[in-house]
């Protein structure tokens, strides 16, 4: 009797702990419909599992305006204690993983597109062939989804570029990587040596979105040397950019390493300025105070330490 109360017990703690996740994906994604498939449940299972938790505490918690979902004030206390608990929940479980035998376990990373394509390839590929044992999974996301992704311990290390400081994170160097002007090989600056930074001006130009970490870095040193760009698209893929750049709707200023096979078959041609060297700064982000295991410590200890 004694274990059937028990598991009644560790069953209700279960279902509440799960019923705190969809509350907290319901609020982080603004839709019931990607909480519905983050939680691998129908989107009409959220709805009335969150009519079921008003109903428990006897307030509102969420609520429509301008056709946006918004927190109501008691649903912004629930939300805030609901998302620890179920960040420590998923800690817990993560930390009591068991790591399968002759192995260090897995790492979880979070990075913006690319990265992970053109240089954190070839850091998986080293570190695999030195540890057989450990398994790497890579999610590509946005820049602000990366930093939400450590935060909320959906992944052991995040990496982007030119990161901001953010509360709760501890930002690492992993290494810097040179930004280059493409273009068409029929364009007018292709072949021009030397290219100076102040030859793009009032080019045509294809941009990264506004809200890339990359694009705000490039718009300040172009601002710094008074040079002016005619902006004709903003693209937040760096794939895109560049099918752009081979369309001949413009130039374009990309890390190097990720138009290396198309500078090889001639598609784009890659040029480096000969008065200003862009640096892309490339970091690791982790959680402050952040236990982790044997696999997250050797990969980060390898990301840092590849390029030196």
């Amino acid at each position: 009797m004694d274990l059937l109360v028990r598991l009644i017990n560790w069953y209700d703690w279960f279902v509440l702990v799960e019923t705190f996740r969809i509350f907290r994906d319901l609020v982080d994604s603004g839709s019931f419909s990607k909480a519905a498939e983050r939680n691998f449940v129908t989107q009409s299972a959220v709805s009335q599992q969150i009519k079921n938790l008003e109903e428990t505490l006897g307030c509102s918690l969420v609520g429509r305006a301008h056709g946006e979902l918004r927190l109501t004030p008691s649903g912004l206390i629930f939300y805030r204690a609901a998302g620890k608990i179920a960040a420590d929940y998923e800690e817990l479980f993560r930390r009591l993983k068991p790591i399968p035998a002759g192995g260090l376990g897995g790492v979880r990373v979070s990075a913006i597109y690319s990265i992970g394509t053109y240089v954190l390839q070839d850091y998986i590929r080293g570190f695999i062939e030195k540890h057989t044992g450990a398994r790497i999974d890579v999610e590509y996301q946005k820049a602000d989804r990366v930093y939400d992704d450590i935060l909320k311990a959906r992944a052991d290390l995040g990496i982007m570029a030119y990161p901001a400081k953010r509360r709760g994170v501890d930002i690492r160097l992993m290494q810097s990587e040179e930004m280059v002007l493409i273009c068409h090989p029929r364009h007018p600056l292709a072949g021009k040596a030397p290219l100076a930074l102040a030859d793009i001006g009032g080019r045509d130009f294809i941009a990264f979105d506004p809200t890339t970490p990359t694009r705000t870095a490039l718009d300040k040193i172009l601002r710094w040397h008074g040079v002016k760009v005619n902006v004709q698209m903003e693209l937040d893929n760096i794939e895109t950019v560049k099918s752009a750049v081979e369309a001949r709707r413009g130039i374009a200023i990309v890390p190097e390493a990720s138009v290396r096979n198309e500078a090889r078959l001639g598609k784009l041609q890659a040029l480096r300025f000969s008065d200003v060297r862009i640096n892309r700064p490339l970091c690791v982000l982790v959680r402050k105070g952040r236990p982790f295991n044997r696999a997250v410590q050797l990969f980060l200890e390898h990301l840092r330490g590849k390029a030196g």
